[in-house]
């Protein structure tokens, strides 16, 4: 097997730079499954900063992916702002109350320094854990729930769905004060010395059509990216399941980088390959969790030869999550095949 000539840092520094790189940068979406690494229930470790810091510290020693990316649930900022969650023991929370049950709850809808509040400071510490503990050697990363993502989360999602249609004054009203609560975060962790990534679920091309997303999800993204790419820091978004519907307005949120799951990696190549950075998309499910090292393998050869024709740039990454049970020897052989089909031509 080749051995790799750079550390992550140096290689994810030179990816900004358009300098050369030994090899693509694999990014395996290690985000609760961290907790599997050091035997410690995921629900303990959404509550711990401290030790969500460390099991992300001790995953990255263990599979030496190029980006370490802490994460927990896409509720966080809507728990902030006064949605009510179900922890469970060794899985993620659930939303169990939305903050604005009817309309007039949004009166009492925590804003004002709501980035301070729930469990929000325990990301940071852990980003500032992370990054004593390894950041000189790679690049440490939080997720940010986007703002239709977390308006989603406050009010419930079936009925913002509805509220998007019916009652589009609320919708909007719930959007811009995600936004703000969503651009708090992310310099939040900028300051800590982490990457914010965006994620947003919801607004998936597998729930809305590409005219909703335009009107709703794109002008948040524009917003929250420019907050992060002000701050001198790439603009990186994912969005899970279906977005070949949506994918060119998803280049037209201003990221820098889209991280992709349900989608040829081909026709994103080929369709905005050109204007864009690229990263994806072993299948998190049938390929990491349910496949085998020769799957894993097999997978990323593929999608190596076809980020060789991505012009600004691509990342081996999985297309979502690695799911919590994933088998170790998969991440390890998703890693090790990058380094025998991922050198740079």
């Amino acid at each position: 097997m080749r051995q790799d000539t750079m550390t992550p840092k140096e290689r994810f520094t030179a990816f900004l730079t358009g300098k050369p790189m030994d090899r693509f940068l694999c990014v395996p979406l290690i985000l609760n499954h961290a907790a599997r690494v050091n035997g410690v229930k995921v629900g303990a470790y959404n509550r711990d900063g401290r030790l969500m810091g460390q099991c992300h510290a001790d995953a990255w020693r263990r599979y030496g992916h190029d980006l370490i990316a802490i994460f927990s649930d896409t509720a966080i900022l809507a728990e902030a702002m006064g949605t009510g969650l179900d922890f469970q023991e060794d899985d993620v929370p659930l939303v169990e109350r939305p903050a604005v049950s009817i309309p007039g709850d949004l009166s009492r809808l925590v804003t004002t320094q709501a980035h301070t509040l729930g469990r929000l400071p325990l990301f940071i510490e852990a980003v500032r854990v992370a990054v004593a503990a390894v950041g000189s050697e790679v690049p440490v990363s939080c997720c940010v729930p986007a703002p239709f993502t977390t308006a989603a989360c406050l009010r419930g999602t079936d009925q913002f769905a509805r509220d998007l249609i019916r009652n589009r004054v609320l919708a909007l009203k719930l959007l811009k004060l995600s936004t703000a609560t969503a651009c708090d975060f992310a310099n939040d962790i900028l300051d800590a010395g982490g990457i914010p990534v965006v994620v947003d679920p919801v607004a998936t091309g597998s729930v809305l059509s590409l005219r909703m997303f335009e009107e709703f999800a794109q002008p948040c993204l524009k917003e929250l990216h420019g907050a992060i790419s002000r701050r001198g820091c790439p603009a990186v978004l994912h969005i899970c399941g279906q977005t070949s519907r949506i994918l060119d307005a998803m280049v037209g949120t201003n990221a820098n980088l889209l991280s992709l799951d349900d989608i040829s990696m081909a026709e994103a190549r080929d369709r905005v390959g050109g204007r864009i950075g690229l990263m994806g998309n072993v299948r998190p499910t049938q390929t990491l969790l349910k496949g085998n090292a020769e799957d894993v393998t097999r997978e990323v050869r593929t999608l190596c030869d076809i980020g060789r024709g991505c012009a600004r740039g691509f990342i081996l990454g999985s297309g979502c999550e690695v799911p919590i049970a994933t088998a170790s020897r998969n991440i390890d052989a998703m890693m090790s095949a990058v380094q025998e089909y991922g050198q740079m031509k």
